[in-house]
C-alpha cells in the first residue's frame, strides 16, 4: 500500500511539473507575442522575415524576382481556366417600413447572416435609425 502511494506522488508531482512547465512556455509565448505587437520595429522585423524570401509568403515585386530561388511559385489549377465563378447576386434592397420588421425576423431565425440584410440597407435607413437611438 505504501508503494501504491509513492507511485501515485511521483505520477502527480510529474503530473504538476508538466503544467508547470507548460504555464511557464505559455507565459514566455505571451511576452513575445506581446513584443510583437507592441515594439514596431519587431513588428517589422517580423513582417520582413515572414514575407521574406526565405519566409512562409514571399512576395515578388518583379520577374526576374520570381525566378530567384526561394521565392516559390505554384501553377494555376487548370480546373478554372482564369475563370471564377461569379459571386452571388444579392437581393433588392427592402423598402425603409419593411426594413426593420425583415431584420428582426432574420435575427431571430438565422442571426449570423443578418449583417447582409444591413448590408442591402438604403444609408438613410441606418441612419435615421441611429438618430432615433441617440
Amino acid at each position: 500500500m505504501l508503494d501504491s502511494a509513492v507511485a501515485w506522488g511521483n505520477r502527480a508531482a510529474d503530473t504538476i511539473k508538466g503544467y508547470a512547465e507548460f504555464a511557464v512556455n505559455e507565459h514566455q509565448e505571451n511576452l513575445a507575442y506581446n513584443e510583437i505587437l507592441t515594439n514596431p520595429d519587431v513588428l517589422s522585423d517580423y513582417t520582413l522575415k515572414f514575407f521574406g524570401p526565405e519566409g512562409p509568403y514571399p512576395v515578388y515585386e518583379n520577374e526576374q524576382q520570381l525566378e530567384t530561388p526561394g521565392y516559390r511559385t505554384e501553377p494555376v489549377n487548370p480546373q478554372y481556366g482564369g475563370q471564377l465563378p461569379a459571386p452571388p447576386t444579392a437581393a433588392a434592397p427592402q423598402q425603409p417600413e419593411n426594413f426593420w420588421g425583415s431584420f428582426n425576423e432574420i435575427m431571430a431565425r438565422d442571426p449570423q447572416n443578418a449583417w447582409r440584410v444591413i448590408n442591402q440597407a438604403q444609408p438613410q435607413v441606418l441612419a435615421n435609425k441611429l438618430f432615433v437611438m441617440e
